[in-house]
């Protein structure tokens, strides 16, 4: 996500830069978020494995489509959905040489261009932890919940896990990210809970200071 992203209007706006969108789609091809990238492919893979019924997956935002092949294992339909024209080239590029079967689609995590219950499953990775605002994150789950006929799959990032060390590790590197605006784990469930979900499991992406996990929500 670009820099400064913390609510729903500055979303709308994101990597709408074709210079912006070609850095993001790069993003994670080297150095340390190489292995982050790989952190989270592998604990997508094994989330998305397990799941019964979906045959069909919703990625928003779908950003350069990174997680394409991973959610399209065992012919799984793909839509990938970001608000940015720019980014998605990049993905439609993915999806034409990975052979994956699905759709290319511009829209708005808050308000989905898509009927009710028009995927098994919506993914979401990387985006809710920068909506600082409760309404605004639980409006988009409850999007995620009409879409869906079944599943959800959100990140989250514990950034109150641990709090104190994670706040003087970034003060160290010069960094002062917001995190007294973050939620806790418990504030996050409750708010799923109040989008109509019920939570199925978290699965962490690492060990246990590390911060990302995923939320795999179900239809309550």
């Amino acid at each position: 996500m670009s820099k400064g992203l913390h609510d729903i209007q500055s979303y709308t706006r994101r990597l709408q830069d074709k210079r912006k969108a070609e850095q993001y789609a790069r993003r994670f091809e080297s150095g340390s978020r190489r292995r982050i990238d790989r952190r989270e492919q592998n604990a997508v893979q094994r989330i998305f494995a397990e799941l019964a019924d979906c045959a069909s997956v919703l990625d928003v935002p779908s950003g350069a489509g990174r997680f394409l092949t991973t959610l399209g294992q065992g012919s799984r339909k793909v839509f990938e959905m970001d608000v940015a024209f720019e980014i998605l080239e990049y993905a439609r590029e993915k999806a034409g040489a990975a052979g994956v079967p699905g759709l290319v689609l511009q829209g708005d995590a808050s308000r989905l261009p898509l009927h009710d219950g028009a995927v098994d499953c919506v993914f979401s990775n990387r985006l809710l932890h920068h909506i600082i605002v409760t309404e605004e994150r639980v409006a988009i789950l409850r999007e995620f919940h009409r879409v869906c006929r079944r599943w959800t799959v959100v990140s989250f990032f514990n950034y109150k896990g641990m709090a104190r060390i994670r706040g003087l590790l970034k003060r160290l590197k010069g960094r002062r990210p917001p995190y007294e605006n973050q939620p806790t784990l418990e504030q996050f469930s409750e708010e799923t809970a109040r989008s109509g979900f019920r939570v199925h499991k978290i699965v962490p992406t690492g060990l246990p200071w590390v911060s990302q996990k995923y939320f795999v929500l179900k239809k309550a």
